[in-house]
């Protein structure tokens, strides 16, 4: 990315933007200022004059359905797209749309740019956009639920569900949610055929095809082959696919109204750098490549109120969430100021000034991406989406905001 006109701690921030490409990519536009808009309620449609709005999303129950009344004062939203007209100098987003939150439920929204190379149509915060590996937070979610009800041991190994893979038996859900089973990458090799409908036992196996990248929990390596295993593993323990499962305990739970498998809704504009230039991509490979490592689309005031139940603890188990934190070494940015660590589907970014909880992800069969995080220690949540496929921006923008939020003591308490 080209950010040298920032200061020098956002240019160190850039580095990690430009290392996350290179880590997790398997995957001069005019833009307009930001616009910050309400979100209560969650129809309200752009504005281009700056305004706040506080409101309410469940974050202490999953079976809650509605939200309360506002009973904070509005966030700071008008700095936040302040941070994001930073970032819109053509190289990062088309559009954007990014979303903060604290953990009395207090939420805002702000948007900047377009929705697509054809106009000058301003975006709509409510269009669902293919949020990619965060797709993981949700399935590690259902899987860690029915660890909960005794369905699934974490420690067991996989071999009643996968008798003909390799090393099975020592190979567990742990292993995989935490990327330390040892399978390889397949989606560059599926992406040689984009228009074709993969099957997961085929995405498994084109993995394997590469050999493994290590003995069953012997350290990190990142492959969405992981979660592929995953939704397949949930699709026989509950007898209902990934998304299903998805739907039944988060979705509807949440009242989450925009968060579906990718292209349920329709085709929506999304884009990538093809030799310097944005192409739109969207609907130019086969939703299926991505699977239960990234086939969900979703809105920001969706991600808001399940980033909000996650931070609260209402998704699973104490027990569990201290295992879903329980975080090891993973891509190393120490040179960048920043600890990344992983822990069950859940990444971690440590700097100076915040820790954020949370995960990256890139559609790149949608042309679009995102990022969903908080900060532990005060309850501040971030979302950020992208309609661009270009990995490590919208981690480098949500880590500035929630920064900026712990500097100026923005809390719940």
């Amino acid at each position: 990315m080209n950010r040298t006109r920032q200061v020098p701690r956002r240019r160190a921030l850039a580095l990690i933007g430009v290392t996350l490409a290179l880590t997790l990519a398997a995957c001069g536009t005019e833009t307009q200022e930001a616009a910050v808009v309400t979100t209560a309620p969650a129809t309200a449609a752009p504005t281009t004059a700056p305004t706040t709005t506080a409101s309410t999303a469940p974050t202490t129950a999953a079976t809650t359905t509605a939200p309360t009344p506002p009973t904070t004062a509005p966030l700071p939203i008008q700095a936040v797209a302040d941070l994001l007209a930073a970032h819109d100098d053509g190289t990062e987003f088309v559009g954007a749309v990014v979303g903060i939150g604290d953990a009395t439920g207090a939420t805002a929204i702000t948007t900047a740019g377009r929705i697509s190379l054809a106009g000058a149509d301003p975006v709509d915060p409510d269009v669902a956009w293919n949020i990619g590996s965060v797709t993981k937070v949700f399935v590690a979610v259902v899987a860690l639920q029915l660890v909960d009800e005794g369905a699934l041991d974490l420690d067991s190994g996989i071999d009643p569900w996968f008798p003909a893979l390799d090393d099975a038996p020592a190979i567990t859900p742990r292993m995989l949610l935490r990327h330390t089973s040892g399978l390889a990458e397949y989606l560059d090799l599926a992406a040689q055929e984009p228009a074709r409908r993969w099957e997961p036992a085929e995405l498994i196996a084109l993995a394997e095809t590469r050999g493994r990248v290590g003995a069953p929990g012997a350290g990190y390596a990142y492959s969405n082959a992981n979660y592929i295993a995953l939704g397949e593993i949930i699709e026989q323990v509950t007898g209902n696919s990934w998304d299903e499962e998805v739907r039944r305990r988060i979705v509807e739970p949440l009242g989450l109204t925009g968060t579906q498998l990718v292209n349920a809704t329709g085709r929506v504009p999304g884009h990538a750098l093809v030799d310097g230039a944005w192409v739109d991509v969207a609907g130019s490979a086969d939703p299926s490549i991505g699977g239960a490592a990234g086939a969900l689309e979703s809105t920001v005031a969706d991600l808001l109120r399940f980033a909000g139940a996650l931070a609260g603890g209402s998704l699973v188990s104490a027990e569990l969430r201290s295992e879903m934190e329980t975080f090891a070494p993973a891509e190393d940015y120490s040179a960048f100021g920043v600890e990344h660590s992983y822990g069950l589907g859940l990444e971690r970014y440590e700097t100076a000034g915040v820790t954020v909880l949370g995960h990256l992800g890139v559609g790149d069969a949608a042309g679009h991406s995102a990022f969903v995080g908080f900060d532990p220690d005060r309850g501040n949540i971030v979302t950020v989406q992208f309609n661009t496929a270009v990995p490590g921006p919208q981690a480098v923008l949500a880590i500035e905001i929630l920064e900026a939020l712990a500097a100026d003591g923005v809390s719940a308490g």
